[in-house]
């Protein structure tokens, strides 16, 4: 919302964009600007940022004593979440990496290749700042996280005896793409 002159600025694509202006049309009367649809592309960075996790357990229990059991299991789960992020040109916007934050900073370069500036830096430690260079639709891996879902526990005595065995794993893959 620019409260100066009263006016909203909406970025839609371009079908959604016709369809809103036929609407407004009817109920309003429009002031035309310049062609902010060409001008958008020039001042915006959008990212797209995929978060994907896969997640393997397998499990072992074994009871010994009046009763005897054994049961193993495994599961596998596979999930994945898409959001997008529109930065204006030389802002830094943030992106939530397992509680962390990392900065992330988009400036347009030759003919369809962008450069982002990464950059991380937690409170009394170093900060540690990246740059890539990014066609648009290339797709870039920006962090994997994993981590282990190892335990065993055994429970020894008398009338029963227990065990109880996971292992597996779960990978959180982080991917962000200029749209």
């Amino acid at each position: 919302m620019r409260s100066k002159d009263r006016c909203f600025d909406i970025v839609t694509s371009g079908d959604r964009a016709k369809l809103l202006e036929k609407f407004l049309r009817k109920r309003y009367n429009l002031v035309e600007e310049i062609s902010t649809t060409e001008a958008a592309p020039e001042e915006h960075c959008r990212l797209e940022f995929k978060v994907l996790r896969e997640k393997k357990v397998e499990t072992k229990n074994l009871q010994l004593g009046a009763s005897n059991s054994a049961l193993a299991a495994e599961s596998s789960v596979q999930e994945g979440s898409t959001s997008e992020l529109l930065l204006g040109l030389g802002k830094p916007g943030l992106l939530d990496l397992e509680g962390k934050s990392l900065a992330v900073e988009c400036r347009k370069g030759a003919t369809g290749i962008y450069q982002l500036i990464f950059s991380f830096s937690e409170a009394y430690r170093s900060r540690v700042s990246s740059e890539v260079s990014l066609k648009q639709g290339e797709i870039l891996n920006v962090a994997q996280v994993t981590k282990d879902l190892n335990n065993k526990s055994k429970v020894l005595g008398l009338p029963v005896t227990l065990y109880n065995e996971v292992e597996g794993q779960e990978a959180t893959r982080y991917e962000l793409r200029i749209k």
